[in-house]
């Protein structure tokens, strides 16, 4: 529950990447996954965003882990929900109370995010995480999976 309110007052305070950041995202990812980056809400880049550099301070410039942190929310562009809608999605997805379409895909984002990610070729890690599903042990190093999860709930 304390992420996801720290998460809730990050996205409240989120600025737009600058140049700088952008360049750096446009640098790490391959040009069609780049156009799904920037479909994200601003909220959602910046998270990504910090969620890749705290990545790369624990591997160094890994692009298939900088990748995978890059595009791990990306199915939440499809809900259209705000951070307000987000927040009442989750609270009633927990309580069990009937979702609204948009709320349903904000909860399925994770799925939704795999499947663009796999029809377009991105990297198994990227669609593993985007999934919220640890690949097999001779996929992945744990020390990389270890270091995508901590940085993406720091």
């Amino acid at each position: 529950m304390r992420h996801l309110i720290r998460r809730f007052f990050g996205a409240l305070l989120s600025r737009r990447l600058g140049p700088e950041e952008q360049a750096w995202v446009n640098r790490i990812l391959r040009a069609d996954l780049a156009r799904l980056f920037w479909q994200q809400a601003a909220i959602d880049q910046r998270h990504a965003y910090e969620v890749a550099r705290r990545t790369e301070q624990a591997l160094g410039p890994d692009i298939s882990a900088l990748t995978a942190a890059l595009l791990h929310d990306v199915g939440k562009r499809h809900s259209r929900a705000g951070v307000i809608g987000r927040s009442l999605a989750t609270i009633t997805d927990t309580l069990r109370l009937p979702l609204t379409a948009d709320w349903r895909r904000y909860r399925d984002h994770e799925q939704l995010g795999a499947k663009e990610l796999a029809e377009r070729g991105a990297d198994p890690l990227a669609v593993a995480f985007a999934a919220g599903l640890r690949p097999p042990a001779d996929e992945v190093e744990t020390e990389v999976w270890e270091a995508l999860i901590s940085a993406d709930n720091a």
